[in-house]
């Protein structure tokens, strides 16, 4: 396993100090060991105040400090007062009414506080054992230790500051792992079981949903009556009716209105065409307003869409002409609706107006029905038939609750946050909880597609996800990044994931 993931022991108590040499009067350093234990370093050194000599006015403090390539990080100071300075700051903080500062040397290991000693002639020869830990990062691996020392007299006057690194005459050596007998890796194979936590969504406060149906009807030119008999009239109407009937006739369902929506191809005027959508629309609300007696008549309303540009951009995506780049570029960049239709009808000479008028324009001539109605809630019993016959009726918290019926990491588990994640496309939570489903069922590629449309990349969950995506995809040394990264965020998962990361071999 890499050296990270291995517990890494330096061990700095072989000896003297080199370059931190033991001059009369100056404090001994004795380091005893820089150890990674688990997701903590392990700093312990022994401060031995018997060679030490200041004045009784002095106060000196020492600050352990671990340096990396690029990174360093202040370790707790240890703060050395003689007896003088000691009663002069206690005497201050008395008269000002301030807490007192001033911590026994066995504190030494609390981050709240600085640990302060008055050197007294009786307890000359005392020696303080420094040890802290504090979170473990990676580019602590081949850190040092340097302690500066800084004295001030007075007043806090600085009088003077050192810092050294310390070094060791006999260092033991940091145990190497044995290397992988090549080219047999016996655990390169073996798959890691993650573990994954789940958001719990919140309630819908009410449950409102929308079904829409496309009714792409025939009419004789430019007449606005419907007509059922006239060419495919009648399958198309019957596609609306049929999506209406089935929401009214749900015993869970209330609808609230119906609205159609007339469109128009965009070839004449724009006004003509926004007057003959408006009609075909009416007219559509009319036929079915007097066909579905069980929906009163003023829950069905109209709207108009006009000439519909924005379907002809979608229809040219997939289509073969000559001039597309240019049909498209007029359709974003002129504003108004007729020089836009002449500036098409220029290219060309007008064949490729001709061919997508004769192919597509018929497409666009089309009334949209929206059905718009409320859902009830649902126990976690009623949940879980509605699931299997209309999820959608369902909201994503009754999701969430039939899931926990399952046991976690289950094929039926995970697949309701994956249909959580497909209805509820913009929502974080449906988003977060769906990547994680993805990657319990071994599925990195849809996973991905769910994290990418996650906002809260700080989170653990989202960390957790990504050292398992990391892992899936080989990149063990960014998964161990992120899985310390949920770890630390406070995610039990995380750790249990870090040692599942163990069992794939990355030396």
């Amino acid at each position: 396993m890499k050296k990270t993931l291995s517990f890494i022991i330096l061990n700095l108590l072989v000896g003297c100090m080199a370059s931190y040499a033991q001059q009369p009067g100056q404090m001994r350093v004795l380091p005893k060991q820089l150890a990674k234990n688990g997701e903590l370093m392990l700093i312990e050194m022994v401060f031995d105040m018997s060679t030490l000599q200041m004045r009784s006015i002095e106060s000196i403090t020492y600050t352990p400090i671990i340096v990396g390539q690029q990174e360093q990080y202040e370790l707790p100071k240890l703060i050395i007062k003689g007896s003088g300075r000691l009663k002069a700051d206690r005497r201050a903080e008395a008269l000002s009414k301030a807490p007192p500062v001033v911590t026994m040397a066995n504190q030494v290991g609390d981050n709240r506080n600085y640990p302060i000693y008055a050197i007294e002639k009786f307890n000359r020869n005392l020696q303080i054992v420094y040890s802290v830990s504090v979170a473990y990062r990676n580019w602590m691996d081949d850190a040092t230790v340097s302690l500066r020392e800084e004295t001030s007299g007075c007043c806090n006057e600085q009088l003077r500051m050192t810092q050294s690194t310390i070094t060791f005459e006999n260092p033991v050596p940091r145990p190497r792992p044995e290397p992988i007998p090549e080219p047999v890796r016996t655990n390169v194979d073996i798959q890691p079981q993650f573990k994954f936590n789940y958001i719990v969504p919140e309630q819908e406060i009410e449950k409102k949903r929308y079904d829409i149906g496309k009714a792409f009807l025939e009419f004789p030119q430019g007449g606005s009556a419907i007509t059922p008999s006239y060419r495919n009239n009648t399958q198309e109407l019957d596609k609306v009716n049929q999506m209406i009937f089935m929401i009214s006739s749900d015993p869970d369902v209330v609808v609230t209105n119906i609205e159609m929506r007339g469109y128009a191809s965009p070839e004449g005027s724009s006004q003509k065409n926004y007057e003959l959508a408006r009609a075909r629309a009416t007219a559509m609300r009319d036929y079915f307003a007097r066909m579905l007696t069980n929906i009163p008549s003023n829950a069905f309303l109209t709207g108009v869409g006009g000439e519909d540009w924005d379907g002809l951009k979608t229809l040219l995506s997939d289509y073969n002409v000559d001039y597309k780049s240019d049909i498209i570029l007029t359709i974003n960049t002129v504003q108004d609706l007729d020089v836009r239709e002449q500036r098409i009808v220029s290219l060309g000479n007008g064949a490729p107006y001709r061919q997508i008028y004769r192919d597509l324009y018929p497409q666009l001539r089309r009334v949209d029905c929206q059905v718009n109605y409320n859902v009830r809630n649902f126990t976690i019993e009623e949940g879980r038939r509605r699931l299997n016959d209309n999820s959608k009726l369902l909201s994503q918290y009754e999701m969430y609750q039939v899931a926990q019926t399952y046991p976690q990491g289950s094929h039926e588990f995970n697949q309701i946050f994956i249909t959580a994640g497909r209805q509820f496309p913009d929502n974080e939570i449906a988003n977060q909880n769906a990547a994680s489903a993805s990657l319990a069922e071994g599925n990195p590629t849809l996973a991905e597609e769910y994290l990418k449309k996650v906002q809260n990349t700080s989170s653990a969950e989202y960390a957790n996800c990504m050292g398992a995506l990391c892992t899936l995809k080989g990149d063990y040394r960014m998964a161990e990044e992120y899985f310390i990264k949920a770890h630390t965020a406070g995610s039990n998962e995380a750790t249990h994931n870090l040692r599942e990361l163990e069992k794939k071999s990355y030396r």
